[in-house]
């Protein structure tokens, strides 16, 4: 498995930061300006829609109160009038009449306006060159509704072959004083002149290079000419989502693909015109729109890629200034693990890894005097070992040269006198068998104080009495000795180090006490087992014999800790000495 250093998971971390944070705030920066373009795209196409209802609108609007100004004029009627009295005006299918009024009615967005006269004879007023073609069916549509009408009808585009259609038409009825109809007058309006209202291919018109407004019929097709189409009136057809909502009364926007099948922004409603079911869309195809949005999208994928090797750049260097100091201290730790107490770390900085190097140095610089302590106490320990072994060599010499050697010598005396002699008496055997008795029994005596045949045989209790009594018998010292429980769950090394403590604190009783009565108490409880010596002796100050080199105290004390127990000295001059000991009866004690 890999492992990652303090500046991997540093530079990691802080990389997945900036990306997760690049991430948020480029995305809500992205998505709000996506969100506002669209917002204000869609205003846009609103007052464009708007604006060009009300114009084609007021345009038929117009146009419509011009035919019916027209044919409640004058000339028109005295023009029916002749129509239809004069025959050969008729076939003519001309006049020449050169009034203002006439004059007026050649604007530019009437291609061909015409009269009818009761017996369907046609005179044109003004005349393009593809004249009103009107069929006898179409002329009756016309001549029906037009009289049926009080005011004006106006006739979509009608279309006759694949190839052919009939312009939009506003015709109105003419009638005389008696308001009997004479005859109906035929406005042809052009498609320019729709086309002028919807069409604008200016990209400053607000609409971009994309961007048009066009009407459409019932029958889906179009009614104005398409931005991207030739002759496209009557021949493209527009199914989409927001012409059916436009004829099913609903006015709104919405993102769709448009009859090119290209996804655009479309405003769409219903226009409100007599006889003429139609809607009118303004659109601008999506791309174009977003061509902002794209290009902050650029710029925040630059200002990204440019802020995250900024960030990557700092959170090198920043970590390596942090792990630095870091991996200083784990190489002067592995140098001190090793045993090299002499590391100093020298670079100091004012923060956390600057407290940490002087607590590192201060450290080692414990390290390193515990060291000498332990070292010093390791040589007191040896000496103190070496110590009791030349004090216990001592004693034992003396036991033997004292006691041993002089039962010996006499026995020897003896032997040697009764060998010498001539005739030995009784009495002479009778001594001799009383020093070897005496030899046998000092000879007993040195091995118990080596180790008493009591303490293994009949336990801590019995040993510890048996030294009590015999301190008592053969000192002037009193020594008593009290116990509550059992001894039968101690493990033979706690016994014997309990046995070796107690009969060390009674020597140095016998040697320095000076005192008159002694006790030794032990309590044997199921966790612990407790000891107190008691002394009435002279006592003496516990911080100087503690400081001195006591090979006594040192051996209590030594003793105690193999056994992890603890100790407590009360003594002051005058008032004795009273040492309280605790064992932990546990497994790590008993075996």
């Amino acid at each position: 498995m890999r492992r990652y250093s303090i500046t991997d998971k540093l530079i990691i971390a802080s990389l997945l930061i900036s990306v997760v944070t690049i991430i948020i705030v480029a995305s809500y920066s992205y998505y709000n300006a996506k969100d506002a373009i669209l917002d204000r795209a869609f205003h846009q196409l609103n007052s464009v829609r708007v604006i060009k209802t009300n114009l084609i609108e007021k345009f038929i609007s117009d146009c419509t109160k011009e035919v019916q100004l027209v044919k409640s004029s004058k000339d028109i009627i005295q023009i029916v009038d002749l129509l239809n009295d004069n025959e050969q005006l008729a076939d003519s299918n001309i006049i020449n009449h050169q009034s203002a009024f006439i004059e007026e009615l050649s604007k530019d967005y009437y291609s061909d306006i015409v009269i009818v006269d009761k017996k369907g004879d046609l005179l044109y007023l003004k005349k393009s060159q593809n004249n009103l073609n009107l069929s006898e069916k179409y002329l009756d549509i016309l001549w029906d509704n037009s009289v049926a009408n009080s005011d004006v009808f106006i006739k979509d585009y009608y279309k006759i072959d694949s190839l052919n259609y009939q312009n939009i038409t506003i015709s109105s009825a003419i009638k005389d004083v008696d308001g009997i109809v004479q005859g109906i007058i035929v406005f042809e309006i052009r498609p320019k002149a729709i086309d002028m209202i919807m069409l604008n291919e200016d990209p400053a018109n607000g609409l971009g290079n994309s961007g048009e407004t066009y009407l459409v019929g019932s029958d889906y097709l179009m009614r104005s000419s398409s931005r991207f189409k030739k002759e496209s009136v009557l021949k493209t057809k527009v199914n989409t989502l927001a012409v059916d909502s436009a004829f099913a009364g609903i006015s709104g926007t919405k993102v769709i693909n448009d009859y090119r099948n290209i996804p655009v922004l479309s405003s769409y409603s219903k226009i409100n015109i007599p006889f003429l079911n139609w809607v009118l869309l303004s659109e601008i195809d999506y791309k174009e729109v977003l061509k902002p949005i794209y290009k902050i999208r650029n710029e925040i994928e630059f200002i990204s890629i440019f802020i995250f090797t900024i960030v990557l750049f700092v959170v090198i260097l920043l970590s390596r200034k942090l792990t630095s100091p870091i991996e200083k201290l784990i190489l002067a730790s592995k140098e001190v693990g090793q045993g090299n107490l002499d590391v100093k770390i020298k670079d100091f900085s004012d923060d956390e890894i600057g407290e940490l190097s002087v607590t590192f140095n201060q450290m080692v610089d414990k390290l390193k005097a515990q060291a000498k302590d332990l070292e010093i106490e390791k040589e007191n320990s040896i000496k103190s070992l070496f110590n009791g072994q030349e004090v216990e060599r001592q004693r034992l010499s003396r036991e033997l040269h004292d006691s041993l050697g002089q039962l010996l010598i006499g026995l020897k005396l003896k032997y040697e006198s009764c060998i010498n002699k001539s005739s030995v008496k009784l009495d002479s055997f009778t001594n001799l068998g009383l020093l070897f008795d005496q030899t046998i029994e000092e000879t007993r005596r040195i091995s118990n104080n080596l180790m008493p045949a009591a303490l293994s045989e009949f336990g801590l209790s019995t040993a510890v009495r048996n030294i009590c009594n015999d301190i008592s018998e053969i000192t002037d010292i009193s020594v008593l000795f009290n116990t509550n429980g059992s001894s039968k769950d101690i493990g033979t090394e706690v016994k014997i180090y309990l046995f070796r403590i107690i009969q060390e604190a009674l020597t140095n009783i016998l040697k320095h006490s000076k005192a008159k009565n002694a006790s030794i108490s032990i309590n044997y409880k199921k966790e612990s087992i407790f000891v107190d010596i008691f002394d009435d002796g002279i006592g003496f100050e516990t911080l100087k014999i503690e400081s001195k080199n006591s090979n006594g105290l040192n051996n209590i004390k030594d003793r105690i800790s193999l056994i992890k127990g603890s100790y407590i000295i009360d003594s002051e001059k005058g008032k004795g000495t009273k040492i309280s000991i605790e064992i932990p009866n546990n497994k790590d004690n008993n075996g």
